[in-house]
């Protein structure tokens, strides 16, 4: 799906996204509150200040994807492939990420106060600055 027609469809009010492939996609500063983006691919998709409150991202594939400011409070990222992601100076307030894996993601900045990060796969991932 090409993201100008995601986002157009998101805009006359759909939510449901689930297993939609948006791979690449530049949705940088995009507006996606409580979104549906369950098992959904991602992969190297520019999310950048994007709000993503509330949303729905529940085992999607998030590897390599760049989410660096993103507004993901309260987000559904159960079990989620967030292997190599940017998520610098994400806010993740209370984000679902259990199961996740964030391996080699950088998470330097985010906002992880009351985050569920329990069986989190959390190797090589980069928390402050070297």
């Amino acid at each position: 799906m090409e993201a100008s027609d995601f986002i157009s469809q998101y805009r006359v009010g759909r939510k449901d996204f689930s297993r939609a492939d948006l791979s690449g996609a530049n949705l940088e500063a995009a507006e996606l509150h409580k979104i549906d983006l369950s098992w959904a691919v991602l992969t190297k998709a520019n999310l950048s200040e994007a709000k993503l409150c509330r949303a729905n991202l529940g085992w999607a594939d998030l590897s390599a994807a760049v989410l660096k400011g993103a507004d993901l409070h309260k987000a559904n990222l159960r079990k989620a492939n967030l292997k190599g992601a940017d998520l610098r100076n994400a806010d993740l307030r209370d984000a679902d990420l259990r199961g996740a894996d964030l391996s080699w993601a950088n998470l330097q900045g985010a906002s992880l106060e009351g985050a569920k990060m329990q069986d989190a796969n959390l190797h090589k991932a980069v928390w402050t600055k070297a």
